[in-house]
């Protein structure tokens, strides 16, 4: 502690050295004074030396010395008419060596001059005609209370060294400790403190008058009227800038005037900023800086819970997915950041944006009626377009309502931000409850579709294709249907859509290829080499490990890979990982065809770089023909060019012999329509071919 302690024994062995010193002087004094004689003198000399010996060696006692007090103190009390002096010069031997020996002093070697003491007494008794016991009892009483005494000197100055060295070891302990440490008397004023204490309160160096230890409230923490120095939990403090002290006190009672406190202070500076770094973590998106979602769904609780009426806006960022497969992710990133900027920029003082997810982005706006809601929305839009690289967005926006929560709240902006989207996005939508009956409907729809993946409710059915040229069956396209219940049958378009929307389409899809690979093999059993197409949507091309889950289809049905022909459409230039999947497929040996060429992302390059095994003719092609001398030159041209390419084509739609002619003298290779067969489930399409198309 900053207070060295006081050495308790020094003033006694500094008076007991001089009272050894004063009774050594007076024994040589009465020895050459009590007459003439050889032995006195000799003796005074004796304990000349013996006071020599503390004067030179005043620490040091070896046996010597001790034989030689045992010799002089057994001379004196022999030679001389009273014990008084000797006693003296035996009391101060005795209590130097009880203050400075250790065990092996005192009292082991004191016994020598006790023994002298009492040997010479005895011999000098021995000498008289008659012993008076009271002057034995003078010689002999002083003995014991020397013993009596000096042991218990002895004991004393041992408890009080034990006592330093355990105050010089808590001392060093105290200041080693990164524990602040104080006692504080009752007005708040340092009386020991350590190092550490000092450097936490600012305390100018050792003196410590005048400070105090703070507390919350700002007075002192011995004086605080909110009790903080009796308080069972610690009080943080920060006495100064950056540093955060966390405080505990307890009472120290005092035998005489008002108990004192002391305070331990522990510096939790960096956790408090650790703590903060995980709450803004936790609060803020790390990517745009805006809320995160926990923490804005928090926020719209709490709103919720204090203003009668809330704004929510639900803010999608429309083609996002096609800047981020296109660019990578680090130009999306940048992507989302421009777009976080710009939504905070048109926020008034009250809303707050939060990042819900992926390029999904919310506003809340507490106070605000629908048409407040419906203003911002437009505003937060305006502002999204607003500049040379406009952000398109589709936005919904919703006005809380009595009985619904933060969940129905977030569910209904979403709801109007779907529809927004759906309408063809960049534009602001108000939920109405039509749109929530919607939502509900199609989570019904979501829930089905499952169930029907899930229980074999889809059925695949086949249309054939056939070769112009001979008019022969060559292959089938899979197409699947749903069969609903309490609806009947369902063509795709009821439900593709849907499972695209809800990630479906991937277990739908395997349904359909499993079904497709194993109905080949089976007609390649019965005598039928025929080849099967199965459509595949981009999103399931771009589903990672797309390759290695046909495979194993293929594999389990023991099918050869080029009977099977993969069909897609030309959406999956725009998508770069659709895009590899589909290279990688060609490149195992299953077939490509190109569905609906002309109809959306047609590109010579892409042909060109990308080649397909066949090219499909649209039904809205092969529909005009007969109609539109433009559309029979365009048809003929995406037949020179796939011959060019060294791909296949096959027409869809074909539904007259007529246009089946045309397109064979224009050199098509297949058609598919429902002139040579509707789709049909297996056992249906089997009946048929049995009997001729």
């Amino acid at each position: 502690m900053n207070r060295a302690p006081r050495d308790p024994s020094r003033t006694v062995r500094l008076l007991t050295n001089v009272f050894a010193w004063l009774g050594g002087a007076a024994l040589v004094g009465n020895l050459l004074l009590a007459g003439d004689g050889v032995v006195r003198s000799a003796l005074a000399a004796v304990v000349v030396l013996v006071l020599g010996s503390w004067w030179l060696r005043p620490r040091g006692d070896g046996w010597l010395v001790a034989v030689v007090e045992g010799v002089a103190t057994a001379g004196a009390v022999m030679v001389l008419p009273a014990a008084q002096p000797v006693l003296a010069f035996l009391f101060g031997a005795t209590t130097r060596r009880a203050l400075h020996g250790g065990p092996g002093r005192y009292p082991v070697k004191s016994l020598v001059g006790l023994g002298g003491y009492v040997v010479g007494l005895c011999l000098s008794l021995s000498r008289t005609d008659q012993v008076d016991p009271d002057v034995v009892m003078a010689a002999v009483m002083p003995l014991l209370g020397l013993v009596i005494g000096t042991f218990a000197l002895h004991e004393t100055v041992r408890a009080a060294g034990a006592e330093q060295a355990a105050r010089r070891t808590v001392g060093a302990l105290l200041e080693a400790t990164p524990v602040g440490l104080a006692l504080l008397d009752e007005r708040g004023t340092p009386r020991l403190h350590n190092l550490r204490a000092r450097e936490m309160f600012g305390w100018d160096g050792g003196n410590a008058a005048g400070s105090t230890v703070p507390c919350p409230h700002g007075a002192g923490i011995t004086g605080c009227r909110d009790g903080c120095a009796s308080a069972e939990d610690p009080v943080e403090v920060e006495p100064r800038n950056g540093l955060v002290l966390s405080v505990h006190t307890a009472p120290v009672e005092q035998d005489t005037g008002p108990d004192h406190v002391v305070v331990a202070a522990v510096d939790v500076s960096g956790r408090r900023r650790w703590e903060e770094a995980l709450r803004d973590r936790a609060e803020r998106d790390e990517l745009t800086g805006l809320a995160s979602r926990a923490h804005f769904l928090h926020l719209v609780r709490e709103a919720m819970a204090v203003d009668p009426v809330v704004g929510l806006l639900v803010v999608d960022l429309d083609r996002f997915k096609d800047v981020n497969d296109a660019d990578g992710h680090e130009v999306g990133d940048r992507y989302l950041k421009a777009a976080a900027a710009r939504m905070r920029s048109a926020l008034p003082a009250r809303a707050v944006a939060g990042r819900l997810g992926g390029d999904e982005f919310a506003v809340l706006a507490p106070g605000f009626g629908v048409r407040d809601t419906v203003r911002l929305a437009k505003s937060v839009l305006r502002s999204l377009n607003d500049t040379a690289e406009p952000f398109a967005a589709s936005v919904g926006a919703a006005v809380s309502q009595a009985g619904v929560d933060a969940a129905d709240l977030l569910r209904d902006a979403d709801t109007a931000m779907y529809v927004a989207k759906r309408d063809g996005g960049n534009q602001v939508r108000q939920f109405r409850q039509e749109m929530g009956e919607e939502a509900l409907a199609r989570q019904r729809d979501r829930a089905d579709l499952r169930t029907a993946i899930e229980d074999d409710q889809l059925v695949v059915h086949y249309q054939p294709i056939v070769d112009l040229a001979t008019s022969a069956v060559t292959g089938a396209e899979a197409l699947v249907r749903w069969q609903r219940p309490g609806e009947g049958l369902l063509g795709p378009d009821a439900f593709i859509g849907l499972a695209e929307e809800t990630g479906l389409i991937v277990p739908l899809g395997q349904k359909v290829l499993e079904a497709a690979c194993g109905q080949a093999v089976r007609w390649k059993a019965e005598g039928r080499s025929l080849g099967v197409t199965v459509n595949v949507s981009t999103r399931e091309l771009a589903t990672p490990g797309f390759l290695q889950r046909l495979e194993r289809v293929i594999t389990t049905a023991g099918l050869t890979p080029s009977r099977l022909t993969v069909e897609v459409t030309e959406s999956v230039w725009a998508d770069e990982p659709a895009m590899r999947s589909l290279v990688a497929v060609r490149e195992a040996g299953i077939r490509v065809a190109l569905d609906d060429f002309g109809t959306g992302y047609s590109s010579l390059s892409y042909l060109q770089r990308y080649p397909f095994d066949v090219v499909k003719i649209d039904r809205s092609f092969t529909g005009a023909l007969g109609r539109n001398g433009r559309t029979e030159g365009v048809i003929r041209c995406i037949i020179a060019l796939a011959e060019v390419l060294g791909a296949k084509t096959v027409a869809e739609g074909v539904e007259t012999p007529d246009q089946a002619d045309w397109l064979r003298d224009a050199g098509c290779s297949y058609a598919q329509g429902y002139l040579f067969g509707k789709p049909a489930d297996a056992a249906e399409w089997n009946a048929r071919s049995s009997t001729g198309w």
